[in-house]
């Protein structure tokens, strides 16, 4: 009861900026990822044909968003870090828009800014990893996009898995026996990480037992976004049963 009444006062410790696309059904795990005193603050971005995620869709998002006017606008809430909160909207375009991207809303946010790829390769660091596998919802031309942002910054993809949906709504809508499957497939012996990519996917209910039975880190978008957050934001503490990467620091 403690704890879930502190998820309820402003938050005086950290406030979290998010801009989140409309067709994402994942807004409530964002506040389950916080440690009391910490708001979280979503403003949400258009999406092409009721969610479409195909890699011309994606990349359309990437390119055509008013970020400037997005991240204006979370700044009135005087944030303390801003999440563009989109896997395949961030690395469609290439590390060098997504550094751009970065700047654009820390600039307009006025505080420091990140996206969920950046937040990817951020935790990849974070808990040393050299060697990844990466199991994702998606078409297998996004999963190549994927696979070179990833080794753009030097880890090795040792395989990658996508399911083939286009749609946010089927995305959102994947449960824990998919979920579980979809890691195990996407898994190998030489991987020392397992990431699940998009943020319209859940993942940490089930993280902590998917780490016990691969023996190695899991994580999934939603959560690389949101301790990358809170990191920038400040936030260093520990927390439990969200897996190994939230009881690291920043590399």
């Amino acid at each position: 009861m403690h704890r879930d009444m502190h998820r309820a006062i402003y938050g005086w410790r950290a406030r979290l900026g998010i801009i989140y696309p409309a067709s994402g059904l994942a807004d409530m795990e964002y506040y389950y990822l916080c440690p009391p005193g910490v708001s979280v603050h979503i403003t949400r971005s258009s999406m092409p044909d009721e969610g479409s995620v195909t890699l011309e869709h994606m990349t359309e998002v990437a390119g055509g968003e008013a970020f400037d006017k997005l991240a204006a606008d979370l700044a009135t809430v005087h944030p303390h870090a801003i999440i563009w909160m989109c896997t395949s909207g961030s690395f469609s375009r290439g590390p060098d828009w997504d550094e751009k991207l970065r700047d654009t809303l820390s600039t307009h946010g006025r505080c420091p800014a990140t996206t969920t790829s950046t937040a990817l390769i951020a935790g990849l660091r974070a808990l040393g990893t050299q060697k990844v596998a990466l199991a994702t919802p998606y078409e297998q031309r996004l999963n190549e996009k994927l696979v070179q942002y990833v080794e753009h910054f030097g880890y090795e993809v040792v395989n990658d898995v996508g399911l083939g949906l286009t749609l946010d709504w089927d995305i959102g809508r994947l449960g824990p026996a998919e979920l579980n499957d979809l890691v195990r497939r996407a898994d190998t012996p030489e991987a020392d990480t397992v990431f699940v990519s998009d943020t319209g996917i859940v993942l940490s209910p089930i993280v902590e037992a998917l780490e016990a039975d691969l023996g190695k880190p899991v994580f999934s978008a939603n959560m690389a976004s949101m301790w990358h957050a809170l990191r920038l934001a400040g936030v260093r503490e520990s927390q439990q049963d969200l897996g190994r990467l939230f009881h690291t620091q920043l590399a």
